[in-house]
């Protein structure tokens, strides 16, 4: 009789076993599809030579600057460049701060990070900004008490993935979750209006979070 039950029943097991895999599997790839990858544009490339902007970024609600990881890269003649950054050929820094709504950049001079550096123009070609949407903690490994920021990082560095390097990352990204390119955003030439709306600031006391 044992002999009988163990025939019959370990084919069963096996059944439910893999039944059990699948439907996990499933269900990973359905969390996984859930996430999504927004992909921002912002032309800079008209803006007047100086150290500091704004850019309307109304994709930056409350939900997503307090939830989730944003990535910035700034577009150049050559490259992307990942901010902040500090630019040791050109002997500036750049920082990034975001807020609802909100974007600025502020360039810095590399000797005391605290006179202004007008950038050069070739280094005002487009923002790039990925807002990094994850459903589920586990698809990028996220660890209780760690930041949506640092969770992202170590994530990419584990991968072997350089967060520098702006084409690996959104490969990286695009083999997790969909890449949705929300646009490219330019000031109009006719009215000056658009959402970007890209103005210079004179104040670096900007009271907001740091990218």
């Amino acid at each position: 009789m044992i002999c009988a039950a163990i025939i019959i029943g370990y084919p069963m097991y096996l059944i439910n076993k893999s039944y059990t895999e699948h439907t996990t599997i499933k269900n990973q790839h359905s969390l996984l599809s859930s996430d999504t990858i927004e992909l921002l544009s912002y032309d800079m490339s008209k803006q007047s030579p100086g150290w500091s902007f704004i850019l309307d970024v109304p994709q930056i609600t409350e939900e997503t600057l307090h939830h989730y990881p944003i990535l910035f890269y700034l577009e150049t003649e050559e490259t992307c460049l990942k901010l902040p950054l500090n630019n040791g050929t050109l002997g500036y820094v750049a920082n990034v701060y975001k807020n609802v709504g909100r974007v600025y950049i502020t360039f810095k001079s590399l000797l005391d990070s605290v006179s202004n550096y007008h950038v050069p123009p070739r280094h005002l070609i487009n923002l790039k900004i990925l807002i990094i949407k994850s459903k589920h903690k586990n698809t990028f490994n996220n660890d209780v008490g760690k930041s949506g920021k640092l969770m992202v990082y170590e994530t990419l560095q584990r991968a072997g993935v350089n967060i520098n390097n702006y084409n690996d990352v959104l490969t990286y990204f695009s083999n997790l979750a969909p890449i949705e390119f929300k646009g490219h955003f330019k000031p109009s030439a006719s009215t000056g209006k658009s959402p970007t709306r890209l103005t210079t600031i004179s104040t670096s006391n900007l009271g907001v979070k740091s990218a």
